[in-house]
């Protein structure tokens, strides 16, 4: 990698650049306007707010976006830039200039973090802007090819371009240090050794000492590697590359208090980067610090990535971290703090979220709440709580995330919901991307075949009880009482016992038993079903279904089933007709592609119609 014919240089068409410049402050925009103008840039629009920035960027195609970090919103610049390319509205041929009068540690390493082309101090001159404008667009054209070829999925054919680029144009900072992740993801260690030695001797940086270390681990001197990567911080502090690699070998050495030390301080620098909460959290909860584990929560409530749906996705991480301490060994006390504080860490996030974003963390923690109940062997205060969660999305589970979905599925099945079961599967089973996260939890899912097959029995059990409550109300009232066994609080089953026992002429509603529910009682399997006896139908089990929001088919026939009973009618109304089908049921979607990716990554998110506000209380 030579260093030739530097002024080759692309040319720059001043009267053809379009720029977009994003401050929350009318007068500070329209100043630096005034100073592109005599450049001869023609095309330049401003935007106040993010959403403006999004409504411009989808109408024209920039060359440059200059954004202020501090917006005065919900978004600062960084996030800015990260919420437009995640909607794909910035070309990876456009330069990107963060501005701020804010020098502080977080500002700058949260700047960092997105690679903007450069970053301008406040006040700007007039000559900086275009030294720094002419630079930006210059790199922008240089590194386009291979940007393209990256947008191809055409790896190898950028390690080329990028060979190519720095050969043609000379030096580039931004091109060598991508040179040095793609050779680092390719593996190509014998391509690294000349490239890193080259860059060590003209152009030394924080990256090249990165991968200096990973190369000292790929050979196998984990230790030498952890030093390197030691002195590295103590030279610069700020290198926050260097903690997190640093506190993945520290794991892999069986070093977890000098890797909890380093996630914190590598968190500390970037509070807002949501990624190093979790991180710390995990350490924490393996070394069962509460603690930690909790303030990392806290900060991760108050920066939650709110540009998209990851913001769901992070807090369910951390709440599997969380139950992983809540779950260990520990007193009845302490969980009871420890819950306390996880409903001041939803809180906190409830008020960094958008409103129409808030509904979701509400059902969310209703959800928490039904694993909490479950655990503690309370399954009717646990289903309803899940079901005042979902109650507000009934008609419409569709426009629920799917990790949502996904953490919800277990508690139906536990509970023998089968109508929810069918319509939460049928929706997963239309999405085809996913994050870590949830494939974790579908792989779960999919593993457990012995409540795959229950469900299916279930299902296949109710459909044959509710063909029979209007002909033989009796073998219905049989066939639901071996269901209810298995699944007390199932509202199928608990509505067609009470529908079939409705129609035996009865003026008076069913005994009130007090027989706890939850002891398995003798089946009479081996009898032939005429000479089964029905067991009592307890107050409990009525409890399953009265006290308890349910998806509006299943509320009307309540509704007829209690009036049924109340007043014995001279002509019953007919059970619901569309029963749910889970006979192909695989408790999880398609997702055999899915879960071939590297579950450390999150997938794109998905894009989902974001609900109104007024969420159940």
């Amino acid at each position: 990698m030579t260093t030739t014919n530097l002024n080759a240089t692309p040319a720059i068409h001043w009267e053809k650049i379009k720029v977009l410049i994003v401050d929350d402050q009318r007068s500070a925009s329209t100043l630096l306007k005034s100073l592109l103008t005599p450049l001869g840039i023609k095309h330049i629009d401003l935007a106040d707010t993010y959403d403006e920035a999004v409504r411009a960027c989808r109408k024209t195609h920039y060359n440059v976006l200059i954004t202020d970090y501090h917006l005065n919103q919900a978004l600062n610049g960084s996030e800015l830039i990260c919420l437009l390319r995640s909607k794909r509205l910035l070309s990876s041929a456009c330069g990107i200039m963060m501005i701020s009068g804010d020098h502080s540690t977080e500002v700058i390493l949260s700047t960092l973090s997105v690679q903007p082309d450069c970053f301008l101090s406040k006040p700007i001159t007039n000559t900086t802007l275009k030294q720094k404008l002419t630079q930006t667009l210059k790199d922008s054209e240089i590194r386009q090819p291979v940007y393209h070829a990256l947008e191809m999925q055409q790896t190898k054919r950028a390690i080329e371009l990028c060979k190519q680029q720095l050969t043609q144009f000379g030096h580039n900072q931004k091109l060598s240090d991508l040179l040095l992740d793609l050779l680092v993801e390719e593996q190509a260690w014998q391509q690294l050794q000349p490239i890193l030695i080259f860059l060590t001797a003209k152009h030394p940086s924080h990256k090249v000492a990165v991968v200096e270390a990973k190369v000292m681990a790929h050979e196998g001197h984990l230790e030498q590697a952890i030093q390197h990567l030691e002195a590295l911080i103590e030279r610069t502090p700020l290198c926050i590359e260097a903690f997190d690699l640093l506190v993945q070998y520290q794991q892999v050495s069986h070093r977890p208090f000098d890797a909890l030390v380093t996630a914190k301080r590598a968190f500390q620098l970037t509070p807002s980067a949501s990624h190093r909460a979790l991180i710390v959290a995990q350490q924490a909860a393996d070394l069962n610090q509460p603690d930690e584990l909790l303030n990392a929560g806290r900060v991760l409530a108050n920066h939650l990535p709110i540009i998209d749906i990851s913001w769901i996705v992070r807090f369910a991480e951390f709440n599997a971290i969380f139950e992983q301490l809540y779950f260990s060994p520990r007193t009845n006390q302490s969980r009871r703090q420890l819950r306390q504080e996880l409903k001041g860490i939803q809180l906190r996030a409830f008020s960094r979220l958008l409103p129409a974003q808030q509904p979701f963390l509400t059902t969310y923690g209703h959800i928490v709440r039904a694993r909490f109940y479950l655990s503690e062997n309370k399954p009717l205060k646990a289903k309803r709580r899940a079901l005042i969660g979902l109650s507000y999305y009934f008609e419409k589970i569709t426009k629920l995330p799917s990790v949502i979905l996904i953490e919800l599925l277990p508690i139906l099945i536990n509970l023998g919901e089968v109508l929810l079961i069918s319509e939460v599967h049928q929706t997963l089973s239309l999405r085809d991307q996913f994050d870590g996260h949830s494939l974790q939890r579908i792989d779960a899912l999919r593993s457990n075949t012995e409540s795959a097959n229950s469900i299916k029995k279930l299902a296949l059990q109710l459909s044959e009880a509710k063909a029979l409550i209007v002909s033989h109300p009796q073998q219905a009232m049989r066939l639901y009482d071996q269901i209810l066994i298995r699944y007390p609080y199932s509202s199928d089953a608990n509505l067609g016992y009470l529908d079939a026992y409705s129609r035996q002429g009865s003026t008076s509603a069913p005994q009130d038993q007090t027989l706890p529910q939850d002891q398995a009682l003798p089946q009479d399997q081996e009898l032939p079903l005429e000479q089964q006896q029905i067991r009592p139908y307890s107050r409990l089990r009525r409890q399953a279904i009265s006290v308890m929001p349910l998806p509006a088919d299943y509320e009307a026939w309540r509704s007829r089933i209690f009036d049924q009973l109340d007043n014995i009618p001279t002509k019953f109304s007919e059970p619901p007709v569309n029963s749910p089908c889970l006979l192909s049921i695989e408790l999880a979607p398609n997702t055999e592609t899915a879960l071939n990716a590297d579950v450390s990554n999150v997938a794109r998110p998905e894009v989902i119609e974001l609900a109104p506000v007024n969420p159940p209380q």
